[in-house]
């Protein structure tokens, strides 16, 4: 168990357990719209109010949730070995990983963005962005909803709601004057971080899948380009995912009950 670059990719399945429903449940918020309805760059082009109602609904319902076992499982690993090289790469946007980690041992390299941020739609310049601008009913109603950490609040780009212009109930960014877009990324963009993300997996010895589907590309492809290098890896998930064959080891269950139980292991 002499693993020293340790990589972690965690996927929605983490976030079961905090009340979140993953991406393909059915009945969830994801059931009630179409995908290039609200999740593409094009989408945002044709109609941002839905766009917004949209995730101002997801802001609404990550800010419910709390960090599960789990989350916190990962965090307290880091923590207590810092001999060890940990890398957190999610493809969650719930912000869970962050407010589990408040003294910041285990910051995640989040490769599909963050619900609690917002970015110009000109300049790009990214804000961070706790409110919800439609309330559930779909009605228009900025909202400070405490998503994020309270330590990022006192950050200078943090988007306070009086310092913001609006433009047919949409926010508008106080650097170019333009829409504010969700800082997430979307069908036909590409993800974030993705050159710290291949460094890491360089040089990682073992990798842990946690949580994740295995359909959604490119994280879909580090299972196997990690084993190809030589590292051990290792799937904690509810179900058997499409690339089990390159897993060298399997462990079937929910997060909160796996996660800490395998990290124990390890320690």
């Amino acid at each position: 168990m002499g693993f020293k670059n340790i990589v972690i990719l965690t996927g929605a399945g983490i976030s079961a357990d905090s009340g979140l429903a993953t991406f393909r449940d059915s009945g969830g918020l994801w059931d009630q719209y179409k995908l290039t309805d609200i999740a593409t760059p094009e989408a945002f082009h044709k109609d941002p109010i839905l766009v917004w109602k949209f995730y101002s609904l997801r802001r609404i319902q990550a800010a419910k949730a709390k960090p599960n076992l789990a989350h916190i499982s990962l965090v307290e690993f880091a923590r207590k070995n810092p001999e060890k090289s940990v890398t957190l790469i999610t493809q969650n946007v719930d912000v869970l990983h962050l407010r589990a980690d408040l003294n910041e041992a285990l910051p995640p390299l989040t490769m599909h963005g963050n619900l609690h941020e917002s970015r110009c739609s000109q300049c790009e310049e990214v804000y961070i962005d706790d409110f919800s601008y439609f309330n559930e009913a779909g009605d228009y109603a900025p909202t400070q909803l405490n998503l994020c950490p309270i330590s990022l609040r006192a950050a200078p780009n943090y988007l306070h709601h009086y310092h913001l212009k609006f433009q047919s109930f949409l926010p508008l960014s106080p650097c170019c004057g333009k829409l504010l877009r969700p800082n997430i990324v979307w069908f036909g963009e590409y993800p974030m971080h993705m050159q710290r993300i291949q460094t890491e997996l360089k040089k990682c010895d073992l990798f842990i899948s946690i949580g994740t589907s295995g359909n959604v590309y490119p994280a879909a492809g580090f299972l196997q380009e990690t084993r190809a290098r030589g590292a051990k890896t290792v799937c904690l998930n509810k179900e058997e995912i499409i690339q089990s064959e390159y897993c060298d080891e399997f462990i079937q269950g929910r997060a909160i009950e796996i996660v800490p139980r395998y990290l124990a292991k390890l320690t």
